[in-house]
């Protein structure tokens, strides 16, 4: 399997197919595999990398340094070891909030930029994490994953895409928990993205699900600030876009990329 020593950690990562080079980076308490149906359909035309963030899948989880600069300078160091110069970069979630992050430290080394309900630095995503930081203080990191499990999960009641609950499970609680156990947080320095995404000008295609109450309005605040971005809003999908709306997301990432994203 392939690590690449971060020095204080080892990353995994996956590394498939030939062509430009594509990162998809997941969303918290997840891993690369959320992107299966992505990658059997990209590795034809493209290079993909897919790594598991630290204390995700099969990384490493240090004590600390779970901050989001810490994860985009997790990316910059994997993209040095892989030798790879400039790439399109794909992001959900956490994974979005990282990369936003990354195109506002190293714009010149991507190609285009994807943001899947996303997040970002600075946007109020709701009480729950700070409920989730609560209860991982009072009752340990355990408790904390199972009530984020839960809460997560809750989403395919009723048996609205009930198909995805065990996979989507199944990465959860191979997660970790390494953020509720780390020393650091809520100490870290603040960030706000919305203050600064105007300064983005490479292609940016924004995704998100017209159910996702939390993320929609920021995708919809980030298309009225980056200059070069088109905004897609998927009707009867919520926040897992890529798996939800798998042929869909698809279609419209490799239109995106083929219609002159940087490739």
């Amino acid at each position: 399997m392939p690590f690449a020593d971060l020095g204080e950690f080892r990353l995994f990562y996956e590394d498939l197919g030939q062509g430009p080079p594509i990162i998809f980076l997941h969303g918290f308490s997840l891993d690369s595999r959320m992107w299966q149906p992505q990658a059997e359909a990209f590795r034809e035309r493209y290079r993909l990398i897919l790594p598991d963030a630290k204390g995700h899948g099969r990384s490493d989880a240090p004590e600390t340094n779970y901050s989001r600069a810490h994860r985009v300078d997790d990316l910059r160091r994997l993209a040095d070891i892989l030798a790879i110069e400039r790439f399109h970069l794909v992001g959900l979630s956490m994974g979005g909030s990282t990369a936003i992050g990354f195109a506002l430290a190293f714009q010149e080394r991507l190609l285009s930029l994807t943001l899947v309900s996303t997040g970002a630095a600075g946007y109020g995503a709701g009480k729950k994490f700070s409920r989730l930081d609560d209860i991982g203080r009072s009752e340990g990191p355990e408790a904390a994953k199972e009530q984020w499990i839960r809460w997560s999960l809750a989403w395919y009641k009723n048996g609205r895409r009930a198909e995805l609950k065990p996979f989507i499970e199944k990465m959860m609680r191979d997660y970790s928990g390494a953020v509720w156990k780390d020393k650091m947080r809520g100490k870290y320095p603040k960030e706000n993205d919305l203050d600064r995404v105007d300064r983005i000008s490479i292609p940016t295609l924004i995704v998100a699900g017209e159910l996702d109450r939390i993320f929609l309005p920021l995708a919809r605040q980030l298309d009225e600030r980056i200059r070069d971005s088109r905004l897609r809003v998927y009707e009867d999908v919520g926040h897992m876009v890529n798996l939800e709306a798998p042929e869909r997301f698809t279609a419209d990432l490799k239109a995106f990329l083929e219609a002159g994203a940087g490739s």
